[in-house]
């Protein structure tokens, strides 16, 4: 039986030993793959130079990454500690309070484990019993500890979290933040991931590391007071001074191979959180136009996209899974095993050298102090192995450190882009256009680009009442140049028709107006952006009752509105009707999906009844509404003393407007006086041009077939008159 056993272990180390010597040669061969590679890619002239300067050049990317992560830390625990008062503080206190008294509880049980170790020895079941009472008695608080140290964890990491989502959402919803991080900068993909699973991510981490690093070394700082108290109870015993060399030896080996063999964790893991939050983007795409996925049966192109994506997430995790196992392989063997045979050497090492007199409290029953030594052994032991759990864990914590900084610059990245946008510095990557010389646009001009990753120059400067442009050039967030440059001048007694072909600027114009875009020259007289309102082709139906769509965006608890007004507003809009239907002016529905087409863009009409801005941002929004009600909406509108700024090809609200601004779609503009009755003739001859040259086709088609008939060439008839014409010339 023991040669069987003798036999398997022989086996197991033997395993053991192979496996970690094929890791140590793997790796080994894998940095010499690399740099051969880099010396295949450098040129020779750098090589040269490089190979007397590549240690101090690689330090300092070490520490310039070091410096890096600890600034970017530095920052969000400013954030998540603003000062000394607040609640996350006097729970971080709380947490460090339940850690230390575990430590003092560890040092005592390993103790209490020596007396009942003793008693055993010696015989003597009083004290066995006495132990054992005593033992039970300190796991009721020591269980109550170990229970809150949990809970003030949980409580820290949800106070942190409540802390930094608050700052994120107070930068998010600041300046339009909101709209510029997707539509003006492309450096953040998927800013919902970055302020949900991100945060959350990043402050359960650091909670949990920091329990896992703090009592630690706590637990190493105790026990080695308490191991050099009992050692300065045996001055005769050999190895006192070389064992703590020999320790700290150790340690320093272990640290050196396992920080010179980790992987990157904190670069794979960030860009695993990337693959997720793009996977989770296209489910959220896939979401939004289901619809017209629906109505194409384009579901196989989208699940291919959508399974692309998972293989590619998949890559990735499997790719940290298979470093982990390799990685932790290794820790475990130095960690486990390899410490727990030095540590009992160690241990051993006084034990054995001893040479001096027998200490012992029963000089009768246990005259060579066996009892003493064995608590002795036992206690010192229990320390060591406490010691060494501390140890790995701030070892092994490294790979920790490291998926804690691929988080840390996610969350830091985000704040500060969110800061950049608030004060208008943008980054995007610009999408080239396709050009196909086969394939021709709306536009005889194809459009200029510019670089718009620098800061507008444009001046915006807010007046009384007017809208004043002056060279302001119109440019997309992608660095199009719509028109190069417009200069003109809307008072609120202006009422302005925009036309123009689709793409040529008009909607731009509105977001130009309202500050949606940047400026990158020229100036801009406008009045508050309180004074505009937008009324889109679809408005946006906010979540809540019938009066939190009418009053949009104010809300209920900021503003009062008697219910006779609400009626009023809605009686401008033909609308009235809406709230017997639907339960009152508290009912809650699912506007979205409750009202028509017309419907929704009747109530959103009705803001700018309840808010009567100064001027009216009106983009097709009346193209579901029957024009007997769309007339009478603008009339009303009109009487309320509201600018109306509209883009429409409904020749029927031609007569509500004063002025035309019209883009040609090759960055060209006019401003005029608009003359109603001018463009109802040009309206009614292009419909009736386009009507006679509808037939032209079936008159061709009917020409054709007669000739075929009457055995003639198909020639159409002017080719017909050229020909006879040619020939009496030639005849002449």
């Amino acid at each position: 039986m023991y040669s069987l056993r003798s036999r398997r272990t022989k086996l197991l180390l033997f395993s053991s030993s192979f496996a970690l010597i094929a890791y140590l040669i793997r790796r080994y061969r894998r940095s010499i793959l690399l740099k051969k590679r880099r010396a295949l890619i450098i040129p020779q002239e750098q090589l040269t130079t490089n190979d007397t300067a590549s240690p101090s050049q690689s330090s300092l990317v070490r520490k310039a990454l070091n410096k890096r992560f600890f600034h970017q830390l530095r920052t969000l625990i400013r954030i998540l500690i603003p000062h000394l008062k607040s609640d996350s503080f006097f729970i971080l206190i709380l947490h460090l309070s339940t850690l230390i008294t575990r430590t003092f509880l560890s040092v005592y049980i390993a103790h209490l484990d020596g007396a009942i170790v003793k008693s055993l020895v010696q015989r003597n079941a009083r004290n066995f019993l006495s132990a054992i009472c005593i033992f039970v008695g300190v796991s009721i608080p020591a269980s109550f500890i170990n229970s809150l140290i949990r809970y003030a964890e949980s409580k820290l990491a949800l106070a942190f979290r409540t802390k930094l989502t608050r700052h994120a959402y107070e930068a998010y919803f600041q300046n339009q933040t909101y709209f510029r991080v997707s539509n003006l900068d492309s450096r953040l993909l998927t800013p919902d991931q970055n302020l949900t699973d991100d945060i959350e991510t990043f402050t359960s981490t650091l909670t949990h590391l920091f329990s896992h690093l703090t009592k630690p070394f706590f637990d190493i700082a105790v026990i080695s007071w308490s191991l050099v108290a009992m050692v300065r109870q045996r001055h005769s015993a050999r190895g006192l001074k070389e064992v703590p060399v020999m320790t700290m030896a150790v340690i320093l080996v272990t640290f050196m191979a396992l920080r010179k063999l980790s992987p990157r964790f904190g670069k794979l893991v960030s860009e695993e959180a990337r693959r997720r939050g793009v996977l989770r983007f296209a489910h959220t795409r896939v979401i939004a136009n289901a619809e017209e996925i629906a109505f194409f049966d384009g579901h196989q192109v989208e699940k291919n996209w959508i399974l692309k994506l998972y293989d590619q997430l998949r890559e990735q995790t499997n790719l940290i899974i298979k470093k982990k196992l390799w990685f932790i392989m290794l820790e475990q063997f130095l960690m486990k095993y390899f410490w727990h045979a030095c540590g009992m050497v160690f241990i051993a090492i006084p034990f054995l050298t001893y040479d001096g007199p027998a200490e012992t409290d029963d000089p009768v029953g246990d005259p060579l102090g066996i009892s003493a030594r064995t608590e002795a052994f036992t206690v010192s032991k229990n320390l060591l192995s406490s010691g060494a759990d501390a140890l790995e864990r701030i070892i092994s914590s490294y790979k920790e450190i490291a998926e804690l900084a691929g988080h840390t610059d996610r969350v830091y990245t985000m704040l500060h882009v969110f800061d950049d946008c608030a004060h208008e510095h943008y980054q995007r990557a610009l999408v080239e256009p396709n050009e196909n010389p086969n394939e021709h646009s709306s536009s005889t001009i194809a459009k200029r680009k510019v670089t718009v990753n620098q800061r507008p120059e444009g001046r915006i400067i807010e007046s009384d009442e007017d809208i004043i442009a002056e060279n302001v050039p119109i440019i997309t967030p992608n660095g199009d140049v719509i028109v190069d440059s417009l200069s003109l001048k809307i008072t609120p007694a202006m009422h302005v028709l925009i036309t123009g072909p689709n793409g040529c600027g008009k909607s731009s114009f509105f977001r130009i107006v309202r500050g949606l875009w940047p400026i990158y020259s020229g100036r801009l007289h406008r009045p508050n952006p309180s004074n505009f309102f937008l009324i889109p082709q679809r408005p946006y139906m906010c979540p809540g009752t019938l009066r939190d769509q009418i009053i949009y965006p104010h809300t209920v608890d900021n503003t009062f509105v008697d219910d006779t007004k609400l009626m009023e507003v809605l009686n401008h809009v033909e609308l009235q009707y809406i709230v017997q239907r639907e339960g009152g002016l508290n009912a809650e529905r699912d506007w979205k999906d409750i009202l028509s087409g017309g419907e929704k863009q009747r109530l959103g009409l009705a803001r700018i009844f309840y808010h009567r801005p100064r001027y009216a941002l009106l983009d097709e929004c009346t193209s579901a509404v029957s024009i007997d009600v769309e007339g009478k909406i603008y009339e009303r509108a009109k009487g309320f003393g509201i600018s109306l700024l509209t883009i429409t090809h409904r020749p029927s609200l031609w007569a509500y407007h004063t002025h035309l601004l019209q883009f040609d779609g090759d960055g060209k503009w006019k401003f005029e006086v608009l003359n109603t009755e001018k463009l109802l003739t040009l309206k009614g001859e292009k419909e009736r041009l386009e009507a006679q040259l509808a037939g032209v086709p079936e008159i061709q088609s009917r020409f054709n077939e007669l000739c075929q008939l009457l055995g003639e060439d198909s020639a159409t008839p002017t080719t017909t008159v050229e020909n006879q014409e040619n020939e009496e010339n030639a005849d002449d």
